[in-house]
This record gives C-alpha cells, structure tokens and sequence, in this order.
C-alpha cells in the first residue's frame, strides 16, 4: 500500500478511539467491521454478570472467528460439491 493509497480511519470500541491506516478500497469495509465489532462488545458487556472490557472483546472476537470458520466450512462444503458436479458434467461429455 502506498503513501497515496494510505488513509487514516478512526473507530470507537469500548469507550477507546483507536487510528488505523488502510487503503482507501478497504475504509468503508473495515468501518463497518468496526461498528459491527463494537455493537457485539456493547451488547456482551450488557449481558449478566457484567465482563471487563478485555472479556467483552475476547467474547466477541471467539464468536467472529467461530462464524468465520463456520462460513469456510460451508464454502468448502459447496465447493467440493461444485468440484463433483463439475467432474461428472467432464465425465458425460467424454462418453
């Protein structure tokens, strides 16, 4: 990424403001991230037996990466389906 592709975006989690540089194709994305991200924080921390800040975030973080894992898994899923269709569709045009 370089210098003129650089931009500066500022997001808010937790009560903390926090600088990160990106390029200017990824700000709209990762803000969104970021809103999303601490809306989970907001919402743990509201939660009974209220966690700390750093737990909120560990919570929210493990059920992100859960979803993600869950999400390559179906893409996987699907794409070895895709894989088999595909070789049987090869398989009936050679015959």
């Amino acid at each position: 990424m370089s210098a003129e592709d650089s931009k500066s975006i500022s997001i808010n989690i937790m009560g903390k403001q926090h600088q990160f540089a990106c390029s200017a194709e990824q700000a709209e994305d990762l803000m969104q991230a970021a809103t999303k991200l601490a809306a989970m924080c907001n919402d743990i921390k509201q939660q009974p037996g209220s966690r700390s800040n750093e737990q909120a975030l560990l919570v929210a973080s493990l059920n992100l990466s859960y979803s993600l894992m869950m999400a390559n898994n179906k893409v996987d899923h699907y794409q070895q389906g895709h894989d088999a269709l595909l070789t049987k569709l090869v398989n009936a045009i050679e015959c």
